[in-house]
C-alpha cells in the first residue's frame, strides 16, 4: 500500500487530541477486463469465469478546499498517477448553540485512501522449509475434526438470509464471517485443491454479496479452482456465480436473467378504510419512512430516488456480468431482453460453462482433482471445515490486534421483546465493547461492522458518543455491509473512515416521528375510553384515541426539525462539510456506495480487507506486517439468556394486557432515525408501538388481507 504523507499545521492551541484526518472525495471505477477466457478443454465448448485480474475496487477521497471555523483548508492533486497529497489539520473545540448545547467540531483536511488493490484475505508467507516442515507437522497432530484428506474439494452452499454475524446456538445459519473464514483457509491450506460452490436463491443484500465474490476471485489468484453450481437463480445469484472458473446449472434450475425492478407499496387507502389516520412528521423532503401509510401514490422525491438506485444497480450488473464473461455490455443487454427461459440459451450464449445434473458435475471435479471416474472424490462440508482452527494452517496473524465490532440489525437502546439474545443493535451491549477497545493497550484499533438501517436515536446517539471518544485516541474505521442507512450511518460516521461496497445503500440523513389516530376505527369496534387531564400538552403522548390537536402538531414537528438539526450538524462536523453543503446531500436521501463516495458521505469503496488496510495505516502499522482481528462480537448462546428472552417477552405481554384494562396509551413517542426498506423488503412498522394493542389487531388485519392477493 502506498505511503500516505500528511503536513501537520498549526492550529491555535484549540485541542489536545490526535490528528483525524478527513476525507476526500473521487468517483471510484471498476476496471473492466475482457480477456480471454480460461482455456478450453475437451469436457467443455463453453466457460464461464472471472479473469485472474478481477474487479478492482479503488478507493477515493473527498474534494474541496475551504476555510471552516476560521482555519483554512487546502487540498492539492498531484499528477493523476500519483497519491494525492493533502495539508490535514484536526481541531476539536467546543461550540454554543444558543449558550446551552456544547458540541464538538471536528476541522480536517482531506486524506487519499490508497487506490492499490487489497486482497480480501492474507496468504501465509512460506518461510522456507522448516516453516513448511512446521506446518506439516501442525496437520498430523491435529485433531479429528480438523483433518482433511489431501486433494479434497471444500464444499459450500450458498442459499437464503446469510447473517452478518456469527452463527448463534443451535442456529444452521452459514454467516458472512465463516464463509470469509472458510474462503482464507481454503486457500492456505494445502490439503484443499478447490472449492465446489452450490449456490440456491439468496436473501441477502448486494453488500454481502460483493464481499463474497472477492473472495472468490482472490481464491482464484491462488491458482486453485472453483466450480459453482446454480440451484435456482436471478441477477444476484449469477453475478456472484461468474465470478467462478466454471458455472453450471441444471435443466430446470428455476431462473430469471430479466433485468431489475423496485417496488414500493402504500397501505393509506387499507388504513382509511379500517378507520385508521397516520399522522407523520419527518425533514428531509427524501425520507421516505412513513409513505407507504401516509401516502397513496409514489411521491416525485421517491420516485428520483428508486430510478437512481435502479439505473445504478442495473449498470454496475451489467459492466461487471460482461467483463466476466468476456461479452460486450450490449450482447448481454440484448440478452437480458429477449426475455430467455431455455437453459441451453445461457450455454449457447457463453453465460453458462454447460447444462449438467450434479453427478456429472461431479465428475468433472473429480478429472480436477486427477481422479478416475469409479474413484471416490474426497469432499469436506463447509461445517466441518468451520472447525478447522487458524492456528493449524500457519495463520496467527501477528502481534498487533485490530478489533471488530459488528452492528446489525434494528438499533435500540436496551434489548426488547422483538430483540433475542445477539438480535439487533442494543447500544448498551456495543458501548461496552467499544469500551474494551479504548482502555485495553492491545488493541491498536477498531474496525465497525455495520449492517443496519437505523432505530432508535438515543441508542445511535450513545454508541456515536463512545466511537467519537475512542476515535481521539484510536483509529476507527466503519466497514458497511448490505446497508447503513438512518441510525446506521449515523454510528458510521463517527469514525475516522467509512469503507462501503458499490451496492450498498447508505445515508438517509433525516428523521421521522409519527402518532397513528384510531378514533374512527375504536367507533366502527365499539371501544371508547375517556381520558382526563391537566396540562397543555399531557394528552400528546397518548393521543391515539383522537387526531392532534393544532399545538400537538406543532410540538410534533418541532421535536422532529429538533432531532434532524442535530443529526444534520454531527454529519456536516463528521464529514467536514459546512451546514449548507451537508443540506444539499441529507434530507433523508439513501444512495449507493459508490454514489456515496461522489458527494462525499463515504471515504472508499471495498469491504472488510480494505477497512483493516486502513486501520492499520492509522493505527501506523506497516502493511506488509499481518495483524490478528479479533472479533468482539460473540454470539449469545447461553441458556440464561434465552430464558432471560423468553422473560422479557411475556413481561412484554403481560405490559400489553395492563394497557388494555388501564386504557391504551397509543403511538410512539420516540424519535426515529430509519430507512424505509419497504421498496425493497416489505412492509416497515416504523414509529409506532408493537405492544400497542389496536396497532396489532391492525398487523393482524394487513396479514390477512394482503395474504389473499
Amino acid at each position: 500500500m502506498a505511503e500516505l504523507q500528511m503536513i501537520k499545521l498549526h492550529t491555535n492551541n484549540y485541542s489536545t487530541t490526535p490528528m483525524i484526518p478527513c476525507r476526500r472525495r473521487r468517483t471510484s471505477t471498476v476496471s473492466l477486463l475482457r480477456q480471454p477466457r480460461f482455456p478450453q478443454d475437451s469436457s467443455s465448448q463453453h466457460r464461464v469465469g472471472f479473469p485472474s485480474s478481477s474487479v478492482k475496487y479503488d478507493g477515493a477521497v473527498s474534494r474541496r478546499g475551504r476555510s471552516v471555523g476560521g482555519l483554512t483548508v487546502r487540498a492539492f492533486d498531484s499528477a493523476p498517477s500519483a497519491t494525492t497529497e493533502t495539508e490535514v489539520v484536526l481541531v476539536e473545540q467546543p461550540v454554543e448553540e444558543n449558550g446551552t448545547v456544547a458540541r464538538f467540531r471536528k476541522v480536517a483536511a482531506a486524506e487519499e485512501y490508497t487506490t492499490a488493490d487489497v486482497a480480501a484475505f492474507e496468504l501465509r508467507k512460506d518461510g522456507g522449509f522448516w516453516d513448511n516442515v512446521l506446518l506439516q507437522l501442525r496437520l498430523m497432530i491435529a485433531p479429528p475434526w480438523q483433518r482433511v484428506q489431501y486433494g479434497s474439494v471444500l464444499s459450500i452452499h450458498l442459499g437464503g438470509e446469510i447473517s452478518d454475524v456469527k452463527g448463534k446456538f443451535f442456529s444452521p445459519a452459514f454467516t458472512l464471517p465463516q464463509i470469509c473464514e472458510n474462503f482464507a483457509k481454503a486457500a492456505n491450506d494445502p490439503r484443499i485443491a478447490g472449492i465446489y460452490l452450490r449456490i440456491s436463491s439468496l436473501g441477502c443484500g448486494w453488500g454481502k454479496v460483493d464481499e463474497i465474490r472477492r473472495h472468490i476471485v482472490d481464491f482464484r489468484k491462488t491458482g486453485k479452482f472453483v466450480v459453482t453450481y446454480l440451484y435456482s437463480f436471478q441477477e444476484k445469484e449469477y453475478y456472484l456465480g461468474c465470478a467462478s472458473d466454471e458455472l453450471y446449472a441444471p435443466q430446470l434450475a428455476p431462473f430469471g436473467l430479466y433485468g431489475f425492478a423496485l417496488s414500493a407499496s402504500f397501505y393509506r387507502g387499507i388504513l382509511e378504510k379500517m378507520g385508521m389516520e397516520p399522522q407523520w412528521v419527518r425533514f428531509g423532503k427524501y425520507k421516505k419512512a412513513g409513505d407507504q401509510m401516509a401516502r397513496k401514490t409514489i411521491a416525485e422525491p421517491h420516485l428520483e430516488v428508486l430510478n437512481k438506485l435502479l439505473d445504478d444497480r442495473y449498470d454496475y450488473w451489467m459492466d461487471v456480468v460482461s467483463s466476466s464473461t468476456g461479452k460486450r455490455r450490449d450482447e448481454v443487454e440484448k440478452f437480458v431482453n429477449e426475455g430467455v427461459y431455455d437453459m441451453d440459451r445461457l450455454k449457447e450464449a457463453g453465460l453458462l460453462t454447460d447444462v449438467l445434473y450434479e453427478d456429472e458435475v461431479m465428475s468433472r471435479l473429480k478429472a480436477k482433482v486427477g481422479l478416475q471416474k469409479d474413484q471416490v472424490l474426497p469432499m469436506v462440508d463447509y461445517r466441518k471445515y468451520s472447525g478447522v482452527m487458524n492456528w493449524t494452517l500457519g495463520l496467527n496473524g501477528g502481534k498487533d490486534e485490530i478489533a471488530v465490532i459488528r452492528a446489525c440489525g434494528c438499533i435500540a437502546v436496551t434489548s426488547s421483546f422483538a430483540n433475542f439474545p445477539g438480535d439487533g443493535v442494543t447500544a448498551a451491549r456495543v458501548i461496552e465493547q467499544i469500551r474494551i477497545v479504548r482502555e485495553s493497550k492491545k488493541y491498536k484499533g477498531l474496525v465497525l461492522r455495520i449492517d443496519s438501517a437505523g432505530g432508535d436515536c438515543l441508542g445511535s446517539d450513545q454508541v456515536w458518543r463512545e466511537l467519537r471518544l475512542l476515535a481521539t485516541e484510536k483509529p476507527v474505521v466503519a466497514s458497511l455491509s448490505d446497508i447503513a442507512a438512518s441510525g446506521g450511518y449515523y454510528i458510521a460516521m463517527a469514525g475516522n473512515a467509512i469503507v462501503t461496497e458499490k451496492l450498498t445503500l447508505a445515508g438517509s440523513i433525516g428523521v421521522l416521528q409519527g402518532k397513528m389516530s384510531y378514533a374512527e376505527l375504536q367507533k366502527r369496534i365499539g371501544y371508547s375510553n375517556h381520558v382526563v387531564s391537566k396540562g397543555k400538552y399531557a394528552e400528546y403522548p397518548i393521543a391515539g384515541h383522537r387526531a392532534l390537536r393544532p399545538e400537538e402538531k406543532q410540538l410534533l414537528e418541532d421535536i422532529t426539525k429538533h432531532w434532524y438539526k442535530i443529526f444534520r450538524e454531527k454529519a456536516a462536523i463528521s464529514r467536514s462539510m459546512s451546514i449548507e453543503e451537508m443540506e444539499k446531500v441529507a434530507q433523508g436521501r439513501i444512495y449507493h456506495g459508490s454514489h456515496a463516495v461522489e458527494v462525499g458521505l463515504v471515504d472508499a469503496v471495498g469491504g472488510m480487507a480494505r477497512a483493516i488496510a486502513i486501520a492499520k495505516h492509522k493505527a501506523n502499522i506497516p502493511q506488509d506486517r499481518p495483524v490478528r482481528v479479533v472479533e468482539l462480537t460473540k454470539p449469545n448462546s447461553g441458556l440464561t439468556e434465552w430464558i432471560t428472552a423468553l422473560g422479557t417477552v411475556m413481561a412484554g405481554l403481560g405490559g400489553t394486557a395492563g394497557a388494555v384494562s388501564e386504557g391504551p396509551k397509543f403511538g410512539h413517542h420516540g424519535v426515529e432515525a430509519r430507512v424505509d426498506m419497504s421498496m425493497l423488503n416489505g412492509l416497515d412498522g416504523g414509529g409506532v408501538s408493537e405492544f400497542d394493542p389496536i396497532f396489532t389487531i391492525m398487523k393482524s388485519f394487513l396479514k390477512l388481507s394482503l395474504g389473499s392477493i
